[in-house]
């Protein structure tokens, strides 16, 4: 996701969209970002996630489970991160 013009948290609403209405289309048309784009950033998202888990598997010997739990861990230390940081004082939410 290196060197993508788009702020992060576009592209990641984009790709929660597509992943919870299960459709390209749907990201465009709730996003406004083009059909094409999102199935790069989507391209891009799965090949990160490879390298990821490939790193994980082989090069340090976890289980795939130990690998789902380690990325349950990360989504949930992300989420509890985000909370209470905006300026407004509001509290963000995981998406």
């Amino acid at each position: 996701m290196y060197r993508l013009h788009t702020p992060p948290e576009e592209v990641d609403r984009a790709l929660v969209v597509l992943m919870r209405r299960g459709s390209l289309r749907a990201a465009e048309e709730i996003t406004g970002h083009k059909y094409e784009t999102i199935g790069r950033w989507l391209r891009l998202a799965a090949e990160h996630a490879e390298a990821l888990t490939e790193v994980l598997v082989h090069d340090l010997e976890l289980s795939t489970l130990e690998v789902d739990e380690f990325c349950s861990f990360v989504r949930r230390r992300s989420a509890t991160s985000r909370r209470g940081t905006r300026r407004d004082g509001a509290s963000a939410g995981a998406w």
